[in-house]
């Protein structure tokens, strides 16, 4: 009689046991990217990324009504994959580019030399983007850029963005500008 009693303790034990371990790893897992600077692993990929917890919100004056066409992003990350490290600097904007159009940056009046950006995470060695944004229609921009760059970032007082954008009467220019940002000076100390 006694093994009776004490065998629906055991298994009410062991179930307690299992969802308190669910709950643990699940609180883990779901940790809020709040943080100034994070780093995350690229599952697919096992490439170690260092990156700001959420993108630079980069916005434009427009008579567009609609809030998600005024706002794109802009942020630094730096891959590391087994002690090679390269960084990058992810541009997103809400417009659709004129044909062979690429943004241009200026830190505080001075144009930035970029090189050729690529579209798509694959040109960082990534499967997905390292940034989640609330616009996903945004065309991504990717830069290979040196720690040069990274530091007028974390000095800059003023980010402009520029693009041309297709529009019904041809291409226009578009400006998208960011106010000083203390994350920018914490990813350039990293």
């Amino acid at each position: 009689m006694t093994s009776r009693r004490l065998a629906p303790t055991i298994r009410q034990w062991r179930r307690w046991f299992a969802i308190g371990a669910l709950a643990v790893l699940c609180g883990c897992a779901s940790l809020p990217e709040d943080q100034p600077v994070m780093e995350q692993l690229d599952s697919e990929t096992g490439v170690t990324i260092t990156r700001l917890g959420k993108p630079i919100e980069i916005f434009r004056e427009t008579f567009l009504k609609q809030a998600p066409g005024r706002f794109g992003f802009i942020a630094p990350f730096e891959t590391n994959l087994m002690g090679t490290r390269e960084l990058y600097l992810w541009i997103a904007v809400p417009v659709e580019p004129a044909p062979n159009a690429e943004p241009t940056v200026s830190i505080d009046g001075n144009p930035v030399s970029l090189g050729k950006a690529g579209r798509d995470a694959s040109f960082a060695g990534l499967r997905k983007s390292p940034y989640r944004i609330a616009t996903p229609w945004s065309e991504m921009f990717y830069f290979k850029i040196d720690q040069a760059i990274v530091e007028q970032l974390g000095k800059s007082s003023q980010l402009l963005v520029e693009i041309f954008e297709t529009t019904k009467d041809g291409a226009a220019k578009i400006e998208f500008l960011a106010n000083p940002d203390e994350r920018l000076r914490e990813f350039a100390r990293r």
